[in-house]
């Protein structure tokens, strides 16, 4: 199964995006169990886009495709920002950054995911979640 949903930029919009993940999940019949799992690296991906890559720009979009096939769930979010470098990223476990108030979604995403990768200079990620 494939869809595809497109949001403005406005943090306001996540909710849509959490309502189209559960018509997938109920659709396709996905265990429950791995719903908030799904949907806390989805958030993550899109907040960032909105506000880093397409700074909260109403006029530009965020770009979500899901795909579930062979009990794996892929998740693609793109935006229409200028991109960025994983090496600029911060690392949020070292003692200097740990107080930091940012910095820690694409950790967070890294981490509760089984794979992540990046594309099209960083502005587009694909999350990869294993179902079983």
């Amino acid at each position: 199964m494939e869809r595809d949903l497109v949001i403005s930029s406005q943090l306001i919009n996540i909710e849509k995006v959490r309502s189209f993940l559960d018509e997938i999940f109920n659709e396709s019949c996905l265990n429950r169990n791995y719903f908030n799992r799904v949907f806390l690296g989805i958030s993550e991906a899109v907040s960032n886009s909105i506000v880093h890559g397409n700074k909260n720009d109403r006029s530009k979009k965020v770009f979500i495709s899901f795909l579930y096939q062979d009990d794996k769930l892929i998740i693609t979010v793109r935006d229409e920002g200028v991109g960025f470098s994983i090496d600029d990223v911060i690392d949020p476990t070292l003692p200097e950054n740990r107080k930091k108030e940012n910095g820690r979604g694409l950790f967070l995403i890294q981490q509760i995911a089984d794979e992540v990768f990046f594309f099209d200079e960083g502005k587009k990620i694909q999350i990869l979640y294993s179902l079983v």
